[in-house]
């Protein structure tokens, strides 16, 4: 953030249309993520390529899917589902990473709306859900972004392994 020089070219460069021009007095035309014209797709890296200033790290696809920059937040009072019954799975059909899953309100009760719950450890704020969620004025979904983009892999056995032995060998009783 600090590094941006509010030059526009990144959003000039987004092909949904995702990052706008800051109205915040404060953060006078640097970029912003607003979901309301399109979302973030995975596959897409132009504006870090476009940024010459260095504040927008040009990614590839592959380590994109790993950089969380912020999660969703599901509103029961505005979805479709949970205030009118009517069955929506726009939010989970169209989340890139599945961090959206349909779970029913009413466990007992076997014809209970499903409605969306989000996994906030898969979840990288692309605005899928968001944007694409058909509850009007305010979508059921919107996004809380983070401060600082987190970077999150998964580990595979042998991380997990090595981390444990590592925990270990540095005299910590748990892993």
């Amino acid at each position: 953030d600090r590094a941006c020089v509010g030059c526009q070219l990144c959003v000039a460069a987004c092909p949904n249309h995702v990052l706008v021009p800051s109205s915040d007095p404060r953060r006078f035309l640097r970029p912003e993520m607003r979901f309301s014209h399109g979302y973030c797709r995975v596959d897409c890296n132009r504006c870090g390529e476009a940024c010459p200033a260095g504040a927008i790290k040009p990614l590839a696809p592959a380590e994109k899917i790993n950089v969380h920059v912020g999660h969703a937040v599901w509103h029961k009072d505005r979805c479709l589902a949970a205030t009118e019954g009517v069955e929506c799975h726009a939010c989970e059909r169209h989340c890139p990473v599945q961090a959206i899953v349909r779970v029913s309100l009413d466990k007992k009760n076997p014809k209970a709306p499903l409605v969306p719950q989000v996994d906030t450890s898969r979840c990288i704020g692309c605005g899928a859900c968001e944007h694409l969620c058909p509850a009007r004025p305010e979508p059921a979904m919107t996004l809380k972004g983070f401060a600082v983009h987190r970077v999150v892999t998964k580990m595979g056995d042998a991380d997990v392994l090595a981390e444990a032995k590592r925990l270990l060998s540095a005299k910590r009783r748990k892993c």
